[in-house]
Order: structure tokens, then C-alpha cells, then sequence
């Protein structure tokens, strides 16, 4: 895009307050990963869960050509997680640890960009704070961070790509710059469709910072236009695979099933607000800093209080109109408006699936952790040595609230504490049975979740849908269930998981079918095993 004047002259030096005392990257990103993998190694060694058995699943069939993406294989996200997951089966062998490994040393990678971008825009003691917050962060049991959850590996492109804008920022909105931005973003959502929120994030960065002017719109539009080219160059051999399984069926996984059955749009109110309250419960350590953060900075900083040192109220601004909404958000701290715009990108990535789920979260370490260190190191300007001191360590004890978990007595406290799923920590018992007692190759059906039993056991689903929100989504899944029992090729073993059917009579005429065509063959740990009955007259 043609140049216009140059961020430096609009912006002089505003971005980046060097700190006092410069604090080298060789001493804290080693000293923050040894931090990050002392506080969660073990728990890379506990149960896998839901989503890691059904990527795994998914990847393994997928690659060793034993199942079609999208129809038998099928699970509602793009392909690259699956690319990741095959990787480290092919390369490591694939255990639950190898995959959480992975995942722990992809957020290692991204804390170097936290601390490149920290120290660009603040100064190095503040980077050395962001890192040490986001090594707390990023192995968290509140947010099950240290699990291989689809969000610990988009979090690295997408902070990638908050570090090539800024690039192209400083560049006079580089081409080279911006394009590689939309190329990490395309990644970012190929992993977790929740990545492309970055798009309206630098699409907006862009919108803002821009130098007003006669050709605005053509700038703004040359900008958006390069970020595009590189989102779709990103998508490309997403949509040519998908193009070969069947376009159709790749959109729908991709895309359209979460939007149309399993998203924050088709989810009710009472939904968001229990799980919305259950999340709440995990996170409240991270809500106490946020306000305390606040309240001290609005009370210590005597631009925001009157003359009777209280802190006035917002006033409610006039409406803009659209065209006027760059110029009114334009800002001397670029860096301050790009982080808050990450932030909002996170925010509304974690609310798009309507369900909260801990793992959410993941993806918003980054950017908080940055926040928190800018935060904190504006609040030291106002207060004495030993107090800031004091707010810094309790603000890392705070964080570190969560990880009293550790002090469980043994791995399946900790299993239960963290999960509170009632097979987690029985499924390595159960998977060795079902692995010891049937032939490769030999199909079962676990009713109705806890994808990661295909996976441990090495035994093929004989129905597409793994999740029980899926058939809870789908008005047909429990008679085609019903017919899948009742048929001649029905699978071998059906393990029942202790959980509810998601079906409105709660699963009565599905186990009414197994009590018919199936008997019990065993319990493992509180779980039953039934195998099917080699002629369906005998009787139960």
C-alpha cells in the first residue's frame, strides 16, 4: 500500500518506556520455563481428557488411512489440530504425556513472543514480570492448561501475528508485514476456530492507527485487503483438502455445526449463567488481581481522582458515527490500544462456543499477562518499594492459588479434583480391558462420552458423533443408536460411562435395546462392559 507519513513521525517513541534497570531474556525465559514445567510436569501424567481423546482419535485414524475426515472420522474442527496431533504420534508415540509435552513446549515459544513484545512496548523488568505471570498462567489446573487442548497451540500464531502487525505498524504498514499477520491468523483459526477473532482485531488495529487523511479509506482498504490475501493463502490447503473429502461436509464440521447447533447464539440464558457461574469458580483467584489492580491504580493515580480524592464517574459520551470512530480511538500508546484490542479478541473467541469451558481460557494468558505487567508497573510509579513489592507477590501467590491441587495425596485425587468427571480416572483400567478382551480392529461404542477410550483402547467407534453434546444436537442420534444396536453389525463391546444419556427419555430405549442384544461381561472400577450376545434370542 502507498506510504504515507511515517509512524515515526506520528508516533515518537510513545510505544516503548525503557525500564531502569535493563534484565537480560538468557537469564528469565529459562528461569520462567524451569518455573512453568516444575509447577505442571505432573500433571502431564494424568488422564487424558475428552477433547485430547477425540483429537487423538481423530489424527490416528485420519493418517494411517483406517477412517474418512469428516464422515466416519468426524469431529467439528478444522484440520490443522489433527496435523499437530498426528505429528507427535508419528514422531513420539502419542501417550497423553507426549501430547501435553507438545503442547507445553508450543507455549514456551509463545513466551518468547511475550517477552518480545513486553519489551518492545514497555521495557524488559516488565517483560521479565509478563513472563514469569504467563509461566504461572499457561500450566494452570483452573484453566486446564496443561492439557493439549486446541488452544495451547493457536495461542502461539496468534500472538505471532500481534507481533507482525506491530511490525508493520512501526514499518509504515509494511505489505510483507501484513500479509504474514493474515497468514498467521488463517493458522491461528485452522487450529481453533476461535483464532479468528484476530482478524477483526488487526483488521481494527489497522482502522485505528492509521493517519487520518484524504486517502484514508483507500489505505484502510490496501491494509485489509493484504491481511485477506494472507488469511486466504493460509486457508488454501484447508479448503483444497476439504474440496477432496467433500466440500460440504468439511464446511459443516468446520464451520457450520457449531454455528447452527453448539455455539453462544443457540445456547440458552440459564445455560450461560451456570456455566458461566462454574468457570467463576475456578477462576476467582484471577478476578481478585484484576480488581485489585484496578481499584489500587484508580486510587494511586491523581490524573483520575478530584480534588477531594475520589474517583469520578464515567459520563456517558455522545454516539459517533462510523466514520468518526478512527479518529476518536486513535491514541499516542499504540501499544496499549493493540493489547486491548487482543484482549477483546480473546474475550469474544472464549464466549463464541456458549459453553465456558476452563480450557477456554488458555487463550487469553498472553495478552493478560502482558496487562498485568504493564498494570503493575504503572502502580509502582505511585507507590513506595515495599508496598509494590508486596502487591507483586501476592498478585503470583494469588495465581498460584491453583495449583494446591498438587498437594493431593496421589494422582487420582488430583484427577478427581480437577475434572470431577466420574471415568477420568478409570479409563487406563478400562481401555487395557478393552484392548486385552477384543481383537484389533474390533469396533465398540462407549454411550455416551469420553472420546479418549477409542483412542487408549486403539478400538474403532462405530458412530461418527464421540461427544455427547453432538447427540444432544441431532434429533435422530438416538434412534440411529438404537438401529446400530439392533443391527447385525453391531459393535462388539459397549462400555457405559455412568452418564446420563443426552436424549430426552435419558437413554431408556437405548440401554432397553443393549439389555435385549447384549450381556453384562464385566465392571471395571465401578464401569460396565456389555458384549454382544452371539445370537440375539438368548436371554439376558
Amino acid at each position: 500500500m502507498k506510504k504515507t507519513l511515517r509512524t515515526s513521525e506520528i508516533f515518537p517513541g510513545r510505544w516503548r518506556l525503557p525500564s531502569s534497570r535493563p534484565m537480560s531474556p538468557v537469564f528469565w525465559l529459562p528461569l520462567s520455563a524451569l518455573l512453568s514445567f516444575a509447577l505442571t510436569w505432573r500433571l502431564f501424567f494424568l488422564p487424558m481428557v475428552s477433547d485430547e481423546g477425540g483429537y487423538a482419535y481423530a489424527a490416528q485414524h485420519w493418517f494411517d488411512g483406517s477412517g474418512s475426515l469428516y464422515h466416519d472420522v468426524w469431529i467439528s474442527r478444522p484440520q490443522a489440530i489433527f496435523v499437530v496431533y498426528g505429528a507427535v504420534i508419528d514422531g513420539f508415540g502419542g501417550s497423553t504425556a507426549q501430547f501435553r509435552f507438545a503442547a507445553w513446549l508450543t507455549s514456551l515459544v509463545t513466551m518468547v513472543c511475550v517477552w518480545g513484545l513486553t519489551s518492545r512496548w514497555r521495557g524488559s523488568r516488565e517483560a521479565a514480570l509478563a513472563t514469569v505471570v504467563f509461566a504461572i498462567l499457561i500450566g494452570s489446573p483452573a484453566t486446564e492448561g496443561f492439557t493439549a487442548n486446541a488452544e495451547a497451540f493457536m495461542a502461539l500464531p496468534a500472538a505471532l501475528s500481534v507481533w507482525t502487525l506491530w511490525i508493520a505498524f512501526q514499518r509504515d504498514w509494511s505489505r510483507r508485514w501484513l500479509l504474514a499477520t493474515g497468514l498467521l491468523i488463517g493458522l491461528a483459526a485452522q487450529l481453533k476456530p476461535s483464532g479468528a477473532t484476530m482478524l477483526p482485531m488487526a483488521i481494527g488495529f489497522v482502522a485505528i492507527m492509521l493517519p487520518a487523511g484524504l486517502h484514508y479509506r483507500r489505505h484502510l482498504m490496501a491494509g485489509s485487503a493484504w491481511v485477506m490475501t494472507g488469511l486466504l493463502a493460509s486457508l488454501a490447503p484447508a479448503l483444497y483438502h476439504g474440496y477432496l473429502v467433500g466440500f460440504h461436509d468439511f464446511v459443516f464440521a468446520a464451520i457450520g455445526y457449531r454455528a447452527t447447533h453448539q455455539s453462544s447464539a443457540t445456547s440458552s440464558l440459564h445455560h450461560h449463567i451456570q456455566a458461566l457461574s462454574m468457570l467463576s469458580g475456578r477462576i476467582w483467584p484471577a478476578y481478585l488481581v484484576i480488581a485489585a489492580v484496578w481499584l489500587i491504580r484508580g486510587w494511586s493515580d491523581p490524573d483520575q481522582r478530584d480534588n477531594r480524592g475520589r474517583v469520578p464517574r464515567l459520563r456517558p459520551q455522545p454516539a459517533l458515527g462510523i466514520a468518526q470512530l478512527p479518529r476518536q480511538l486513535r491514541t499516542d500508546d499504540p501499544a496499549r490500544r493493540l493489547l486491548q484490542l487482543w484482549l477483546i479478541a480473546c474475550l469474544v473467541g472464549i464466549s463464541m462456543g456458549g459453553d465456558w469451558w476452563y480450557h477456554y481460557l488458555i487463550q487469553i494468558a498472553a495478552p493478560f499477562a502482558i496487562w498485568l505487567a504493564i498494570n503493575l508497573s504503572d502502580i509502582r510509579k505511585r507507590l513506595t518499594p515495599n508496598l509494590h513489592l508486596v502487591l507483586v507477590v501476592a498478585t503470583i501467590l494469588m495465581l498460584l492459588t491453583p495449583y494446591t491441587v498438587l498437594a493431593r495425596s496421589n494422582r487420582a485425587a488430583m484427577t478427581n479434583a480437577l475434572f470431577g468427571h466420574p471415568g477420568y480416572a478409570d479409563q487406563e483400567a478400562v481401555a487395557n480391558y478393552l484392548r486385552d478382551n477384543t481383537a484389533p480392529g474390533t469396533p465398540i461404542f462407549v454411550a455416551f462420552d469420553q472420546a479418549a477410550l477409542y483412542y487408549l483402547s486403539d478400538r474403532p467407534s462405530p458412530y461418527r458423533y464421540l461427544y455427547d453434546q453432538e447427540l444432544r444436537a441431532f434429533p435422530s442420534a438416538e434412534d440411529a443408536l438404537i438401529a446400530m444396536v439392533e443391527g447385525e453389525g453391531r459393535p462388539e463391546l459397549i462400555v457405559g460411562t455412568r452418564q446420563l444419556a443426552p436424549f430426552a427419555d435419558r437413554g431408556l430405549a437405548f440401554w432397553e435395546a443393549v439389555q435385549r442384544h447384549y450381556t453384562l461381561e464385566t465392571v471395571i472400577r465401578g464401569v460396565p462392559i456389555y458384549r454382544a450376545k452371539s445370537d440375539p434370542a438368548l436371554p439376558s
